[in-house]
């Protein structure tokens, strides 16, 4: 059986086995292209998934596409212009969109059993929800023309908000006044937008009802709504993300969602910080990293995926190319074992909330590796590189040259394939090349 920390009762636990289990991961703001922090989360996702579907449990993962908030709007009127309207911001969304399915491909992510739900094609039902929280009084339209959710009338009636960050949260703070932009800082408790009325700096970007007005949703509810249209008003078993949304983000799914159902998830699951070089990733460090970054220094996103499991999802992982390139090696040694062998040691390890160093420590200690370890892995050789054809050109002539024992020539022209940023192995099977690493 599998065992997962779960964060809302800060203790590990068993995942219990029932005819069909609910997975939900967040997914991401479509306004730019995903780095390799925000991949961290949906490898740990993806590795939980391809864990739960061996265990025998029969996952249904759902992930949300955020193509409607600030940013987005943001990014639609920078590119379109001041009259960007709807079709416009789901153009401008669509690139990013597509280029998260490719890194998702790259990192051997299984995206095409995961559920896509972009929050645009859900606007109706968002309004639906939000008119029960209403209802219940759980929601109101303020003189701004907005709608809020109100964390007071919660709090009187439920008591556990902020239980997800700790039972001290909310020691020595008071609920403020209302907060209309997505993201706030981490210790303002004030009731947060469901609603956002339209002003003109959204240009033509809104939707209207007759109720809630012209505007469009809050970062938060979008969460809560697919979770209960995706699984028919069930609670969520598992929900992941990363360990920066539990406050606001996953704090307000839950106040949000419980006043309609209860409980709305049973466990939550979240992966901790990657840094890079010791520090955090900053525009201003120049140390985001994106999948195309690594791919042009010569690494693959196998490679990463590798690296993300050297570590334990629930602690920060440091990120160094020279970690990654250690990772790069350990992973060509692993793909070269033969299939086979037995996997006990290496699954009781994953079933121990997903203790992957641990589990690829077991297939050291083997002989030979057992297939289903590749597929829970999610590791595999990779497709044949694409090598220009002047590099082709050179590696027929050093055959010839190592045919005629011409060593001399041979080297001559390995330093032309290196110098053209690629790197030649004598192998008892031929000449293999790949990409040189360039760190």
């Amino acid at each position: 059986m599998l065992k997962l920390y779960n964060t809302l009762t800060k203790n590990i636990e068993d995942i219990p086995k029932k005819d069909h289990l609910n997975l939900y991961t967040c997914g991401p703001t479509v306004y730019n292209y995903a780095h390799i922090g925000n991949m961290r989360s949906y490898v740990m996702a993806d590795l939980l998934y391809r864990t739960l579907k061996y265990d025998g449990y029969k996952p249904h993962w759902v992930m949300n596409i955020t193509d409607i908030d600030d940013k987005t709007i943001k990014g639609a009127i920078e590119k379109y212009g001041p009259n960007a309207g709807v079709e416009e911001l789901k153009k401008f969304t669509d690139v990013y969109y597509q280029a998260f399915l490719k890194d998702l491909e790259e990192m051997n992510v299984l995206k095409d059993e995961i559920n896509f739900y972009r929050v645009t094609d859900v606007i109706p039902k968002i309004q639906d929800f939000i008119l029960k929280l209403i209802e219940k009084g759980y929601a109101y339209k303020a003189d701004d023309g907005s709608t809020y959710f109100s964390i007071e009338k919660y709090q009187k009636d439920f008591g556990d908000y902020g239980a997800l960050v700790g039972e001290k949260f909310l020691e020595g703070k008071k609920i403020g006044a209302r907060v209309k932009v997505d993201e706030y800082e981490k210790d303002n408790l004030s009731d947060f937008a469901l609603w956002k009325s339209w002003d003109d700096k959204d240009a033509q970007i809104f939707w209207d009802h007759p109720v809630l007005g012209k505007g469009r949703p809050g970062w938060h509810i979008e969460c809560s709504v697919i979770n209960y249209i995706a699984f028919k008003g069930e609670p969520t078993d598992i929900h992941t993300g990363g360990i920066d949304l539990i406050f606001p983000h996953h704090t307000n799914e839950i106040a949000q969602s419980q006043p309609l159902y209860r409980p709305f998830t049973n466990y939550w699951h979240h992966c901790n910080h990657l840094m890079v070089d010791g520090g955090k990733m900053a525009k201003r460090l120049g140390n985001i990293y994106t999948i195309n970054d690594l791919k042009e220094k010569g690494f693959s996103g196998q490679d990463l995926r590798y690296f993300f499991m050297t570590s334990g999802f629930g602690i920060a992982q440091n990120f160094t190319f020279e970690g990654l390139l250690a990772a790069r090696t350990a992973r060509e040694k692993f793909l070269d074992m033969q299939a086979g062998g037995n996997m006990d040691d290496f699954i009781k390890a994953v079933d121990d909330n997903l203790n992957f160093p641990k589990a690829l420590a077991s297939i050291w200690s083997a002989d030979k590796l057992n297939k289903d370890i590749l597929e829970i892995t999610g590791l595999k050789k990779e497709s044949t590189m694409q090598v220009p054809d002047e590099v082709n050109e050179i590696i027929k002539l050093r055959e010839e040259a190592r045919n005629n024992k011409d060593f001399t020539k041979s080297d001559e022209l390995r330093k032309q394939i290196e110098a053209l940023g690629y790197e030649v192995m004598d192998t008892p099977e031929g000449q293999k090349v790949k990409k040189k690493i360039n760190i």
